[in-house]
């Protein structure tokens, strides 16, 4: 299986005390039929068989695990904990998990351009072999499954199908992970122990769990928020209810306001209405004082106008005496006398005439100011009309309180 050039290192498992009287091909052949023996109590996914060659410090290995608890026992720098690079590597995990080098070309043996390592794993049905080359020049692997190139993403996949983690600390634990795995919390524990041994579904109802917890927090919180808001809310209700009785006090007056505005209209044509009335009888009364004056008036004219008739021919006797007859001073003086009182009582009738003129006019000039007036509250009476008439406003004669 080895060049012979090359010093082998052969891993076995030690089941009894007598192996150390056997040779190392007994030992190997034995190993490799108590595992076929155990096959039956391996459970799926268990490693039966690690080939690794020029690989860190092994040239060409082979190391067959049994199904129950395995150990390898060795002083340092005999290639422990490459075994476990090996089955990092192979199985798709990613350099950082081993916290060693960081680039995969560095697990390849010094001198060495490429190196492979090769695990078969148990599987009902079929055992699934993974094989991966690594080239040290360009950090590249080469993958095959069950003996066919594929890609690290198919292999990953296989892997996680078999519920392998290479990444869980509870399930794959390197030398150099052991301090990183002390600090790991309860709750990290807690986890990658459910990712290790639990179903699958078991990690997502405990995240679906932390979720709802999360939500039930956050609607807890929402809750005492409301509360507070509707506790501010009812306390400023309280202190604005009575802001809000006199808004509404104030908008009833106005609303009476308003309709007292309407009706005001109404209310003035009314006033301005019984005003024309009283003016109207005033104006009738002063006619028919005035048509009364006139008529007790007029033979009292007619009388003056009989008087002037009858004073013209006596004022033209008077001139001819008094150019004709000179001489009849004593007849004259006397006649004069008497023409003096008839003068008198003609003077005083005058002066009676004088003042009923002055009275006629008097009237007459109240009664075109009684005239003005009745146009003028027509005028008035028109416009509020039209006002009302604009306003599309129904009288009332009711003015509420």
């Amino acid at each position: 299986m080895a060049e012979p050039s090359k010093r082998q290192r052969l891993s076995h498992i030690n089941s009894s005390s007598q192996t150390s009287s056997k040779s190392l091909p007994s030992i190997f052949t034995d190993s490799q039929d108590e595992g076929l023996e155990g096959e039956g109590r391996f459970v799926e996914g268990s490693i039966l068989r690690i080939t690794m060659k020029n690989f860190l410090t092994y040239d060409y290995s082979v190391v067959h695990p049994g199904p129950n608890l395995n150990m390898i026992v060795g002083a340092n720098g005999t290639g422990k904990s490459s075994i476990v690079c090996a089955i990092c590597l192979c199985l798709a995990g990613k350099t950082a998990v081993l916290g060693r080098g960081d680039k995969v070309g560095l697990y390849v043996k010094r001198g060495c351009k490429k190196g492979h390592v090769e695990i078969e794993l148990y599987k009902r049905g079929g055992n699934v072999v993974i094989f991966r080359e690594i080239h040290a020049e360009n950090n590249q692997s080469l993958w095959m499954l069950n003996d066919r190139q594929c890609s690290q993403k198919a292999v990953e996949e296989e892997v996680k199908a078999l519920r392998i983690q290479v990444s869980n600390l509870c399930q794959f634990l390197p030398q150099e992970k052991v301090g990183e795995f002390a600090k790991m919390s309860k709750i990290e524990l807690l986890e990658a122990t459910e990712k290790s041994v639990g179903p699958p579904e078991m990690y997502e109802y405990h995240c679906e769990l932390k979720n709802f917890r999360n939500k039930e927090r956050e609607l807890e919180n929402v809750v005492k928020e409301k509360a507070s808001f509707l506790e501010k809310a009812k306390q400023r209700n309280e202190r604005n209810k009575h802001d809000v009785n006199r808004y509404y006090e104030k908008k009833r007056h106005l609303d009476v306001i308003e309709l007292l505005e309407k009706k005001k209209p109404w209310v003035e044509y009314e006033t301005t209405r019984k005003e024309l009335e009283g003016v109207k009888k005033e104006r009738d009364e002063a006619r028919k004082q005035l048509s009364s004056l006139k008529q007790t008036q007029a033979p009292m004219v007619k009388k003056i106008q009989q008087i002037d008739e009858q004073l013209k021919p006596t004022e033209a006797q008077i001139k001819d005496k008094v150019t004709n007859q000179r001489l009849e001073a004593v007849a004259l003086d006397r006649r004069d006398n008497e023409l003096l009182a008839e003068k008198k009582g003609l003077s005083e009738l005058k002066g009676k005439k004088r003042q009923l003129e002055q009275k006629i006019s008097t009237k007459q000039d109240s009664l075109k100011q009684m005239e003005q007036n009745i146009i003028d509250l027509t005028k008035i009476e028109e416009e509020t009309k039209r006002k009302n008439c604009s306003c599309k406003f129904t009288p009332c004669h009711r003015v509420p309180r």
